[in-house]
């Protein structure tokens, strides 16, 4: 419990302390995410990790000036293909679309960060090109997908849910397989790349 400067128990400032750790706590979660992505990336596939926006860091605040507006994650390129993966993880069965597309603004009627999979959709319609969202949903669930950013674009405007479940995923997306190693985990990038290469229409 959190005492103030003359020892008594300080609720207030407790609950602020502790909700700052659990959203740091997620934070980590979802930079070790990509850094085990990273970590699992074939040696022959050239894999650059796009700085995130100074945005994220001030609660998708979209007016700060000179902020960098990445569309994804990870921009990779592996003969004769090239791939766009915006990565995302969950410790519930069902993702909600604001994890992925930001926050609704009910103003303007849309997500924060809709234009982003707009235009990794858009890239991915150019021969030679993928993009996909790729869903780690942890607890349970266990399984990660990566889904063509068409794909939750089309769910976005057909579903009536705000929340994206994880059979739609795996549905819909290609499942990438997973082992844990001591501590970090393991994706088999090298497999989704190679599904990939080979025009799956999933």
């Amino acid at each position: 419990m959190y005492r103030n400067h003359e020892h008594y128990p300080d609720l207030t400032a407790g609950r602020a302390l502790g909700s700052l750790r659990r959203k740091e706590n997620q934070l980590n979660t979802g930079k070790q995410f990509e850094a085990d992505w990273k970590s699992s990336m074939p040696k022959d596939a050239w894999c650059y990790r796009l700085k995130d926006s100074a945005a994220t860091y001030y609660g998708g605040n979209e007016n700060l000036s000179f902020s960098i507006d990445n569309i994804c994650d990870f921009d990779v390129y592996r003969y004769p293909m090239h791939h766009y993966f915006e990565l995302k993880t969950i410790e519930t069965p069902s993702i909600p679309l604001e994890k992925i597309l930001g926050r609704f603004d009910r103003e303007r009627q849309k997500y924060h960060k809709l234009k982003h999979i707009t235009d990794m959709a858009h890239a991915a319609s150019f021969k030679g090109q993928t993009a996909h969202v790729v869903i780690n949903y942890r607890g349970k669930v266990n399984r990660t997908f990566a889904v063509p950013a068409s794909a939750v674009l089309e769910y976005m405007s057909t579903q009536t849910r705000k929340s994206i479940p994880w059979q739609w995923a795996a549905l819909n997306g290609i499942e990438v397989e997973q082992h844990l190693l001591r501590v970090h985990w393991r994706y088999d990038v090298e497999g989704l790349l190679r599904v990939l290469e080979g025009g799956s229409t999933k």
